[in-house]
């Protein structure tokens, strides 16, 4: 049955939020492509300011370039009801017509994002769609059990890679909490028989990071436009807030060189430790230590993220090379990289699962809302 995005999905629903009460607060930059719910602990007392309300398991899609082409948007997972940018449309399914799960996964379509783009007017940079057109928009709309049976099938998908970004997650925050038990609070194998001298155990020493610091060369950088989600080469590039995919064909710059590469975003405040080649995007740094017999690259990938949490930052490579970080021993540093080493290796294989489920995902999703493939309720 032919029918139009606004008779059969709620476009920006209305909802009620009460003055002086806190809702979770989600803006565009909480979503992260390809990921299918967005949550956030953040949370704001409303005071009847402009933005988008919203409650549990609507779709939030971004509405400015280049947000809306890049894809972001999400199912929004918070208890009740929330806040967020008004740079989102929200969507909903209509009671008895259209199921949520459903309507994000339709909205989700290269095609559907195509022509939501064409409808964009407004100065260069700063262009927003027109909702107005994106209800005109005519498809064939499946029965509900259809539709149901549909969701089910991608949302395995969506939540394999879930659970796998969890996974990823809780080892960086085992790997984070060992370098503080070791590093910040002297917690370290051995630390009873060790004396203490200026409150950090004897022989270890400070210093600049331009002192213990190699820049690596690097002979080309890609745009974002250049990236592809496909390939075997990884790609940084930080005008996408520290996306992760691939450049095809193009072999890496710096596959000769010894991994770990420590990896800094000289506008995005962001590290990346590289276990496997890559490419590089715009504003990113690589570097490693200039001594492995004093300064461990492992260690030197936490030492170094941790100053952003610690000092006053301003974003820039020049002052990220003015700090002091602590020198321990080389023994006991590298103690910490094996473990560390074998927490990287498990997050990596768990990224390449991301990326395939995340390929699978994608190829099926046109071909279930075309009917291409026969989904039977």
């Amino acid at each position: 049955m032919e029918v139009r995005i606004g008779d059969c999905i709620e476009c920006n629903p209305t909802v009620k939020l009460t003055k002086g009460i806190e809702y979770p607060l989600i803006d565009i930059d909480k979503i992260t492509v390809g990921r299918k719910l967005v949550t956030n602990k953040e949370t704001i007392v409303y005071d009847k300011q402009s933005g988008c309300k919203f409650q549990n398991g609507d779709t939030l899609m971004a509405r400015i370039t280049p947000c809306l082409e890049n894809g972001k948007m999400a199912m929004v997972s918070v208890p009740d009801k929330g806040i967020g940018s008004t740079e989102f449309f929200v969507f909903r399914g209509k009671k008895d017509v259209t199921d949520n799960e459903f309507v994000y996964y339709f909205l989700r379509q290269q095609y559907i994002r195509n022509l939501a783009a064409n409808s964009m007017s407004g100065a260069s940079g700063r262009q927003r769609a027109d909702l107005k057109y994106i209800k005109k928009i005519k498809f064939d709309l499946p029965t509900l059990p259809t539709q149901q049976k549909i969701a089910s099938i991608l949302s395995t998908y969506d939540n394999l890679i879930e659970n796998n970004t969890k996974r990823i997650r809780l080892l960086e925050q085992m790997a984070e909490n060992l370098y503080k038990e070791w590093f910040v609070r002297f917690r370290f194998p051995g630390h009873e028989n060790v004396e203490m001298e200026r409150g950090v155990p004897k022989g270890w020493s400070i210093a600049k990071l331009k002192e213990i610091v190699k820049r690596l060369p690097f002979n080309r950088t890609y745009k974002e436009f250049e990236l592809k989600q496909e390939g075997n080469v990884i790609v940084i590039d930080q005008s996408t807030k520290g996306y992760l995919g691939f450049h095809n064909n193009e072999p890496s710059h710096i596959a000769t060189l010894d991994a770990p590469i420590i990896i800094f975003g000289d506008h995005s405040c962001k590290f990346q430790l590289m276990i496997k080649n890559f490419s590089l995007g715009e504003n990113v740094i690589p570097f490693v230590s200039n001594d492995e017999e004093r300064t461990n690259r492992y260690y030197l990938f936490y030492a170094t993220h941790k100053l952003i949490e610690t000092e006053e930052y301003k974003r820039h490579w020049g002052r990220l090379m003015a700090m002091k970080v602590l020198i321990p021993n080389i023994k006991l540093q590298q103690e910490f990289s094996e473990i560390i080493k074998i927490m990287e290796n498990d997050k990596e294989y768990l990224q390449r699962q991301i990326a395939l489920l995340t390929k699978q995902r994608d190829l099926l999703l046109p071909r279930l809302m075309s009917g291409k493939l026969e989904v039977k309720p």
